[in-house]
């Protein structure tokens, strides 16, 4: 069997038909909290120095994709919205960048060659008092992370270790009252799992106080530094675990849906192993046999670019920034095409050899910069199932699917697979 490798070509049609353009604003932030990416339990990001991103490097990564956005050649004219998200850090402790940016991007004139920007940002909500009124006015979407009640926002202290529960709170509500509209279509909440609390208690908190249904998201086990493994170990918790001690399963399930274990695995197995899954018109013509095999992972910039408050250039903000593939410097944009693409191959290749023999190598999602010991000769992928393997995991699936046959209707309504 043949294994899929990019080329040249795929990245600048991805940069051309860009959908995500993501800038880390900061890497200051009002808080410390206790299992953040950037703390001391992890490794893998450039050191934390109180930086701000510059507006000269936006401006030059943005002028840069306009010159190739005009050029056409690659585009494919499917794609005309482009999200610019702001990330930190703590983003609204630049707010002043985000302002220059948007003003920027607004005097490109990129409608004229069909762009359509909008905004989103992920946010502690310290500091959404001040700036509220502008949010609104540029239509923001914005992920608040609040982790529930008082004792499960703990672990979100600031420097001086005081709760930030008290002062997070009483600004969301004070977005809510003042512009209950646009609270309503444009806030979503991340809450991160962990031993201080529960996914049944975010989900009631949430519900109860913001009538909205969380994202939950267990702490990322990439990356962690050695010698702080015990104390991750102390502060994790368990999803699947967390979903099956709670009381109200059945409810909490029905109103997640694909946010739950269950759900999410049989949504898996209705679009990768039901043999009826198409994702363009011309997919009906092709025999999936014959394609050559993949990991999960994106193909540079096929979903986002991130731009880091360094000015490092990398396909996704959730990867370590040791895989940069490209510089903005004060002066200029360094991103060659042939070495984003040469450098990608190299550790997907890695892999070859595991996928020819691991039953899911046609619906694989493992992206290989979330596998640890990446840079080892002799890398092992964590997702590699046996015949075995999926057999029993779909016996759990056909199971739970007897029990609640109404779910394959709802995830067939319900469920929007965005690329």
């Amino acid at each position: 069997m043949d294994f899929y490798k990019a080329t040249h070509n795929d990245i600048l049609y991805h940069l051309q038909n860009l959908r995500h353009l993501v800038f880390e604003v900061t890497d200051q932030c009002n808080l410390d909290c206790r299992y953040c990416a950037y703390s001391e339990l992890y490794r893998g990001y450039d050191a934390r120095k109180g930086k701000n991103m510059s507006f000269i490097k936006a401006k030059l990564i943005m002028d840069y994709l306009c010159d190739l956005w005009k050029g056409g050649g690659y585009s494919d004219g499917s794609n005309n919205e482009l999200t610019i998200s702001f990330y930190g850090g703590e983003p609204l402790m630049n707010f002043r960048f985000i302002q220059q940016v948007i003003d920027y991007v607004e005097n490109l004139g990129l409608e004229k060659i069909g762009k359509i920007c909008s905004y989103s940002m992920t946010t502690n909500a310290v500091l959404i008092n001040q700036y509220m009124d502008y949010l609104v006015e540029k239509d923001f979407r914005l992920l608040i992370s609040l982790d529930g009640d008082e004792f499960a926002q703990s672990y979100r202290r600031d420097h001086l270790g005081n709760n930030s529960f008290d002062r997070v709170f009483k600004n969301i509500k004070l977005l809510q009252d003042k512009y209950p509209e646009y609270f309503e279509n444009k806030i979503s909440f991340n809450s991160v799992l962990h031993n201080r609390n529960e996914i049944e208690s975010i989900h009631q908190f949430i519900r109860t106080q913001f009538a909205k249904i969380p994202r939950i998201s267990p702490l990322s086990e990439v990356g962690i530094c050695k010698e702080k493994k015990h104390e991750f170990i102390s502060i994790y918790r368990n999803p699947t675990e967390s979903f099956y001690r709670s009381g109200n399963c059945e409810f909490i399930e029905s109103e997640m849906l694909m946010r739950t274990p269950r759900t999410a695995q049989l949504a898996d197995y209705i679009l990768h192993q039901g043999a009826n899954d198409y994702y363009t018109y011309n997919d009906l013509y092709i025999n999936k046999d014959e394609l050559p095999l993949s990991t999960g992972t994106c193909v540079p910039f096929f979903k986002k670019m991130f731009v880091t408050v360094n000015g490092k250039i990398l396909p996704c903000e959730r990867i370590s920034q040791q895989f940069s593939v490209g510089q903005v410097h004060e002066d200029r944009v360094e991103l060659n095409e042939n070495y984003v693409v040469d450098r990608h191959n190299y550790y997907i290749s890695k892999y070859a050899n595991q996928c020819i023999n691991c039953v899911s190598n046609r619906v694989c999602m493992q992206c290989v910069y979330f596998i640890d010991d990446i840079c080892k000769d002799d890398t092992r992928c964590p997702s590699f199932l046996t015949k075995n393997d999926l057999e029993r995991r779909n016996e759990d699936t056909f199971k739970f699917l007897e029990e609640h046959p109404h779910y394959y209707k709802r995830i067939l309504e319900e469920v929007k697979i965005t690329v």
